[in-house]
Order: structure tokens, then C-alpha cells, then sequence
């Protein structure tokens, strides 16, 4: 689990729970519900703690190692971010499978009605691409906002701010791909 990963990353680079939450700016409570798995961080908290432990995010997240992986709809990892309306599930190999070395990820969205992926926008150095499998998605890409309905696409270059909502009564449904691979 998530937790059990930071705990050993922490202790390994001999820093103590004060130590971590002073670098995040979260409180030693929090960062020790995270560890012993009470809570799931955000993704963004679990950059910030990446950050502040000088390891990749895909450091927290575990993948058989195979040169050529399946990925079973089943078996799919899956982030819930807390606080959030999006689930997101792994279709590839993440970065972190070093006998994969994936130079892209896929990722499965499911975006719940009238909602929004993240209250602030993301930017990241990867380029991604959105295709929407089912419902409709606003993309807000900088300062442009774009409709996206069943079948379509946006680009978005690496370095973009940008943010997704779905504006409709129902599910959306897409996938997300990554390239260079950076969970």
C-alpha cells in the first residue's frame, strides 16, 4: 500500500515524521494516517512528499516487472483521489516497471456528473492526449475552453495548464495517454 511505501522511503533517508510534514507543510497526525494506511493521499500531496523524499512519484506505486504486460480490466491500478469526483485506473505499465520501461502511459478516467477533475489546474512535463469514450468533457487548456464529445481528442503539450469538467447528468468516460510516462 501507498502508506507502507512512504513509511519505508522516510525511514530508509533517516527522517522522522516532523521532518516530512515540516517539508510538505502537512501535520505529522496527517503523514502518519498516511503511512499507516488510515487515509490515501491526494496526488498532489503525494507529489509534495515525493518532493520532499528526492523520489519519483512512481516510487509509492508497485508493478510485476515483465517486458511485455497485460493488464487485466480486473487488475487495474486504481487512484481515487480523495475529495475528488475522478477515479483513474492504470492500462499500461506505469513508469515505476522498470523491465517495461514504459515511454508512455494510458489511463482510464471516470469522471462523475457536474463535475470537475481537480479544483486547480494541472501542469505537468508531459505531453497528453484525452479521448473521450463516453459523455462529454469542457477541456480548459490556458486560457481556451474546448468541447469534447464521444470519439474526440485534445493534444495538450507538455507544460500546459489545464483542467477538465463534465458538464452533463451522466458519467464521463476516456482515456488519457502520457507520453513520457511520469507515475
Amino acid at each position: 500500500m501507498i502508506g507502507t511505501k512512504i513509511r519505508e522511503l522516510r525511514v530508509s533517508k533517516k527522517m522522522t515524521l516532523s521532518s516530512l510534514a515540516k517539508q510538505t507543510n502537512f501535520t505529522a497526525s496527517y503523514i502518519s494516517q498516511l503511512e499507516r494506511n488510515i487515509i490515501q493521499p491526494s496526488l498532489s500531496s503525494l507529489r509534495k512528499i515525493s518532493d520532499a523524499l528526492d523520489v519519483p512519484i512512481y516510487s509509492f506505486l508497485t508493478f510485476e516487472e515483465s517486458q511485455h504486460v497485460i493488464t487485466k480490466a480486473n487488475e487495474r491500478i486504481k487512484l481515487e483521489v480523495p475529495d475528488s469526483n475522478i477515479i483513474y485506473e492504470f492500462v499500461s505499465p506505469m513508469a515505476a516497471n522498470k523491465a517495461a520501461m514504459p515511454k508512455m502511459e494510458i489511463i482510464y478516467f471516470k469522471l462523475e456528473a457536474r463535475s470537475w477533475t481537480s479544483e486547480e489546474p494541472l501542469v505537468h512535463a508531459a505531453d497528453e492526449s484525452v479521448f473521450i469514450t463516453k459523455g462529454k468533457l469542457l477541456a480548459y487548456v490556458d486560457d481556451e475552453k474546448f468541447e469534447l464529445e464521444v470519439g474526440d481528442n485534445i493534444y495538450i503539450r507538455e507544460n500546459a495548464m489545464h483542467k477538465y469538467y463534465n458538464p452533463t447528468d451522466e458519467i464521463t468516460e476516456g482515456l488519457v495517454i502520457l507520453t513520457p510516462a511520469i507515475y
